[in-house]
């Protein structure tokens, strides 16, 4: 009898492993299309066998695991192809929308406002006195205005677009890891009962490559089948079943925009966006703070540029009424920013643009070190500003008198010269600066020293600067009195003025003049603390035309010369083809095509980065399909096969039930 009852276990092992067998095939049918889904394997194996004297006997046959196909490396490359596919599609996406934002296929964006006005002034150069033309000047002078101003509120807009993307992102990405540590707990339960848990984690892949397509991220699997996962530089995600949760931060130096900052306990936050390698933050976080910032200087330089060499020239001219010394757009202003890192108490209480002949449309940093040091630095050129001595307003044109007693001295850099005597003669702003460079420079001193300066004079307010040609810490202009004789500082704006050297001890409140930026800085600093500074910030946002009335156009370069006289007018047409050191040695209509042409370029690159990704995506798909993915035909062949074994195994049972009977019928 125990050889029918082993018969009888047999067939009942065989009956459930090949019933759980068809259940593993069906569950890969089932599951032929489902995402992120990895074939299952039925492994068999035989029972422990039965010692029977000299023979072992077989006790059927055990369903030892369900095996989740699957090749480790492959997933973390998929999962790798989804972050990048996440970076490059959402970078694509908002370059693409960019492009839209200037209207130059239509002959309505800036390049043909550029155009347009720089026409009209050639029609008023044509005939001056025809207000007709004048008053198209105005016209097309307040569109270029508008379409300047329009595009900033665009790209402006765009930014605000991008972070609100950037929040959304951001509170997905904290959804997901509450899933998978969630699916965590689930897979160490399973896990230490000896399950396999293979549709957990099946489940836990396809929100890894969820998460990974929002946020680069690594890896780590421990012995109970949980994942550690993380993100930045080694910030730990998700452990076990605790899911750490990301935040957007307002920042102030960055317009109020989010910056992702993860949670280090006490109630603050580690910012980690330029942590962030990979996935569709990562691209969000570039066209937020890089493409549209660069394009928004660019298209603010231009306006500033503008602005500057137009009022200046403008500002020579002579309207119709007898009018000069007016400018035809709004002035520029000052823009500071005081970063979020500095400890100290600084900040900018005054600003204004002295001397507009000397804008070069850079960045500039007052940098503070210990014991209240400071030093200007040039940020664009990354060189220390020069030392310079900025006078005040003088009548000109100004007689220097054959007097030799008036006489004074330069200090630069340290070095004092001998006692400086001016050529007499009758002198215009420019030709001063010029005789007054030609007696410093000359100087046996400073020839001895090697030191030099230069000097302009600033038609706008009427002042002489001078600048020393040393970009040394030790940089500084001023001026001293004679050794003997009259001194001619205060009739040369030279006695009372504003010097500012490369570095020095900061004493609040202090002024800093840097390339015709003037600022003044109040505040108690900390080492390490900066301000940035620049002229040309938001100047496209906010510009305007100052000039309203048609009689204030200057166009004459003299007052006894209207109304016919062009000459002013003609200096502002050949502005057109002017290259200016601020736009990078370009003309105007250059540097707007150079800010265009980097964007299509970045778009293109982009997009081709996004296709060549899909590429590469769609083959590790078609690998993981070929390792991981359900084969009808195969499962088919299952199905039968393990049909056919469920068929034998119940014809066992029949046949041993029929012995158990027959043995039944011996006994009566």
């Amino acid at each position: 009898m125990s050889g029918i009852d082993n018969l009888f276990s047999i067939s009942r092992t065989a009956l459930q492993t090949a019933q759980r067998a068809l259940a593993v095939a069906g569950q890969n049918v089932a599951n032929v299309n489902t995402p992120g889904y990895s074939r299952q394997e039925a492994v068999l194996s035989s029972a422990q066998p039965q010692d029977g004297g000299a023979n072992q006997f077989g006790t059927g046959v055990n369903l030892t695991t369900i095996r989740r196909i699957t090749d480790q490396f492959l997933e973390g490359q998929v999962n790798t192809s989804f972050q990048k596919l996440g970076q490059f599609d959402s970078y694509r996406s908002a370059l693409f929308r960019l492009q839209s934002l200037f209207a130059d296929s239509d002959n309505q964006g800036i390049g043909a406002g550029l155009n347009d006005f720089f026409r009209s002034l050639q029609d008023v150069a044509t005939n001056p006195a025809d207000k007709a033309a004048r008053s198209v000047l105005l016209s097309k002078a307040g569109a270029l205005a508008v379409r300047l101003s329009q595009t900033a509120t665009n790209l402006n807009d765009h930014r605000k677009s991008l972070d609100s993307q950037i929040s959304q992102t951001i509170g997905e990405i904290n959804s997901l890891a509450t899933q998978i540590g969630a699916l965590n707990v689930k897979i160490a339960e399973a896990t230490n009962r000896g399950q396999s848990a293979n549709d957990l984690r099946d489940q836990r892949g396809t929100l890894l490559n969820d998460l990974g397509e929002r946020i680069g991220i690594s890896t780590i699997e421990d012995a109970s089948g949980q994942v550690s996962v993380f993100v930045g530089r080694g910030q730990i995600l998700v452990e076990k079943q605790t899911g750490y949760s990301l935040s957007g931060v307002a920042q102030s130096d960055n317009n109020g925009l989010l910056d992702v900052s993860y949670p280090v306990g006490g109630g603050t936050g580690q910012s980690i966006s330029s942590l962030i390698t990979t996935g569709k933050l990562r691209g969000l976080l570039d066209a937020r703070d890089t493409v549209i910032p660069d394009q928004l200087k660019a298209l603010d330089k231009l306006a500033a540029a503008l602005v500057t060499e137009v009022n200046q020239q403008h500002r020579q001219g002579y309207g119709l009424d007898g009018s000069t010394g007016q400018d035809f757009f709004s002035s520029l202003t000052v823009s500071t920013t005081i970063p979020r890192t500095n400890a100290g108490t600084t900040y900018v209480s005054a600003s204004a643009i002295i001397a507009p002949s000397l804008l070069t449309m850079h960045d500039y940093e007052v940098k503070f070190s210990a014991g209240s040091a400071y030093t200007l630095v040039d940020a664009t050129s990354g060189v220390n500003v020069k030392g310079n001595y900025v006078g005040t307003a003088i009548t000109v044109p100004l007689t220097v008198v054959a007097a030799t007693a008036d006489k004074l001295k330069a200090v630069v850099d340290g070095t004092t010269t001998g006692d400086l005597t001016l050529t007499p003669g009758t002198y215009t702003g420019a030709q001063l600066a010029t005789e007054l460079q030609t007696r410093i420079n000359a100087d046996a001193t400073l020839v001895a020293a090697g030191k030099t300066v230069a000097v302009t004079f600033d038609p706008t307010n009427s002042k002489l600067i001078v600048t020393s040609n040393s970009t040394a810490t030790t940089s500084a202009v001023t001026f001293a009195a004679p050794g003997a004789g009259s001194d001619a500082r205060a009739s040369l704006g030279l006695s009372a003025g504003t010097a500012t050297a490369t570095s020095g001890t900061f004493t609040s409140p202090q002024t800093f003049i840097m390339d015709g930026v003037q600022v003044t800085v109040t505040g108690t600093p900390t080492a390490g603390d900066k301000l940035k500074v620049n002229a040309y910030t938001d100047t496209a946002k906010n510009m305007a035309v100052s000039v309203t009335n048609t009689d204030k156009v200057a166009a004459s370069a003299s007052q006894s010369g209207l109304p016919f006289d062009n000459t002013n007018m003609l200096a502002l047409v050949a502005l057109q083809n002017k290259s200016l050191a601020g736009l990078g040695n370009t003309t105007f209509t250059g540097a707007y095509r150079a800010a265009a042409t980097s964007l299509g370029v970045s778009a293109d690159g982009a997009d081709r980065d996004l296709k060549a990704q899909s590429v590469l995506h769609d083959q590790l798909q078609v690998f993981r399909a070929e390792v991981s993915g359900v084969s009808m035909d195969e499962e088919l062949v299952n199905l039968l096969k393990y049909q056919r074994a469920f068929e034998a195994a119940s014809r066992l049972v029949t046949l041993t039930d029929e012995m158990m009977q027959t043995f039944l019928g011996f006994k009566k």
